[in-house]
């Protein structure tokens, strides 16, 4: 079962871009890629948790990949997230099992008699080579009927 929660604004950097949502699972690594790169770049080592934003616009999908910066730097695209009410599920496990998180979330939107209203979110709070031992936040922003 999803809690329903209330995320607090923030400003994050990172990368932003648009995917054709048929080509989301091939190009989206791609842009975490060029993320780790900017990160890299930066000489950053750690900066979290990392943040994924979904939206879907018709036959495209916006990906906005972003961390808590103390200040703008080269190459990041700064960018606001605004407050929201979500419903939030903790999801354990390799990331490939995602797919069933938000099928999970979504059944809770029309279970709640919620509205979807913008973005889905996964903050990852914990990453390891044994995929068992991940950790991510998902987050569907809803509002009531």
């Amino acid at each position: 079962m999803a809690d329903l929660v209330t995320l607090p604004p923030e400003t994050l950097g990172g990368v932003i871009d648009t995917v054709p949502f048929s080509r989301r699972f091939q190009l989206i690594p791609d842009v975490f890629g060029r993320m780790d790169s900017l990160l890299g770049q930066a000489g950053i080592f750690f900066a979290g948790p990392q943040t994924a934003l979904y939206r879907v616009n018709g036959d495209d999908m916006e990906i906005r990949i972003g961390v808590p910066l103390p200040k703008p730097l080269p190459g990041f695209q700064m960018f606001d997230v605004d407050a929201t009410r979500a419903l939030h599920i903790r999801h354990h496990g390799a990331f490939d099992t995602l797919p069933r998180i938000y099928q999970a979330l979504t059944a809770e939107v029309e279970a709640r008699d919620l509205t979807r209203t913008g973005w889905a979110r996964e903050v990852y709070r914990f990453m390891a080579k044994d995929a068992s031992l991940n950790i991510c936040d998902v987050y569907m922003d809803v509002a009531q009927t």
